[in-house]
């Protein structure tokens, strides 16, 4: 299943538009009260279910904390502005991942075809239905893709490109920037060092790792779930602004309860432990040894904070005292 929960990261995280520009209405806000009350009820065991950004501090030294989105809005670059200050004074940037390393991800096609594509043996026309093929040919022809070669990619990479709307395809291509790029082109004018915490191999793993029966399963899920896209885009997109962070990932549980597939609930639950908590689990060492007697600038995905295994309990189990300052 871990390419199911790449797969939910990036069609409704990380993958968040220009909501202006792609969106087309707030999915909460036509909430029912019934479900209303259950979202307030999954959200509230969890710490820090709101908020940006925050500071931690022990012993003088100081680590600002923002969640991140990694696609392009034009509202991201006051967030960048209010941590030039803190950059200024840092003597680290953590990310995720560069941009480097995000390249190096996408030449490893070329290297590696075979996690990639389907090199032998029947295309994804072969194994899909008719119905879900031509559902994706529309989806590939509004971001410019061939069916026939899209045909032969593996159901993690091409469930991955049908997750970004063909408005981020263009405002990427334009030049424009997610948050933590943001931050990575302010550290490098600054000649301030920067580390990550993800390792473009171990990633290459969790996006390809599962035998092409699951990955099927999961390129089915993404049919589902994208047909209303935009709106969903629109949603994730004012929640993050509003620091409503939790509420949209714990919507999202909601969503694939409601989406009618079998063991939705385990599923949610499988993506969460390894996406979020396992993610976290690992990165808790390295962002103690790295923060360690030193100002740091600490950028992760916003998905990312909150929980009991979040980045900011973490800093807390370190030793750090952590307060939000935005929103």
């Amino acid at each position: 299943m871990r390419f199911l929960i790449f797969l939910f990261l990036s069609a409704f995280w990380p993958v968040i538009a220009v909501a202006q520009s792609c969106g087309t209405r707030d999915l909460l806000a036509d909430i029912s009260a019934d479900d209303r009350a259950r979202l307030d009820a999954l959200v509230a065991p969890h710490p820090y279910p709101e908020g940006i950004l925050f500071e931690a501090e022990k012993n003088g030294s100081l680590v600002t904390v923002v969640g991140t989105i990694h696609i392009p809005d034009p509202r991201l670059t006051a967030i960048a502005e209010k941590l030039r200050p803190a950059l200024d004074a840092a003597d680290l940037l953590i990310l995720e991942a560069t941009t480097s390393d995000q390249a190096e991800l996408q030449n490893l096609a070329s290297t590696q075809p075979e996690v990639f594509f389907l090199t032998e043996g029947p295309t994804l026309i072969d194994l899909l239905s008719e119905e879900e093929w031509a559902q994706i040919k529309d989806q590939l022809s509004a971001i410019g893709v061939p069916g026939f070669f899209a045909a032969k990619f593996k159901p993690w990479y091409l469930a991955m490109t049908l997750a970004i709307p063909p408005c981020i395809v263009n405002k990427v291509v334009a030049g424009d920037k997610g948050l933590d790029a943001q931050l990575e082109d302010i550290a490098l004018s600054r000649d301030l060092p920067i580390a990550t915490l993800d390792d473009v191999e171990d990633l290459l793993k969790m996006l390809s790792g599962d035998p092409l029966d699951v990955q099927l399963e999961g390129l089915r899920m993404s049919l589902t779930m994208l047909r209303d896209g935009d709106a969903m885009i629109t949603t994730l997109i004012e929640r993050y602004f509003q620091g409503k962070i939790r509420e949209t990932w714990e919507y999202s549980r909601i969503l694939l309860d409601d989406s009618g597939m079998e063991n939705a609930g385990a599923l949610f639950d499988e993506m969460n432990a390894a996406l979020l908590v396992g993610r976290n689990q690992d990165w808790e060492p390295k962002i103690a040894a790295l923060v360690e007697n030193k100002d740091v600038v600490l950028a992760v995905g916003a998905a990312h904070l909150s929980g009991e295994d979040g980045v900011l309990r973490s800093l807390e189990r370190a030793g750090y005292s952590v307060r939000q300052i935005y929103p």
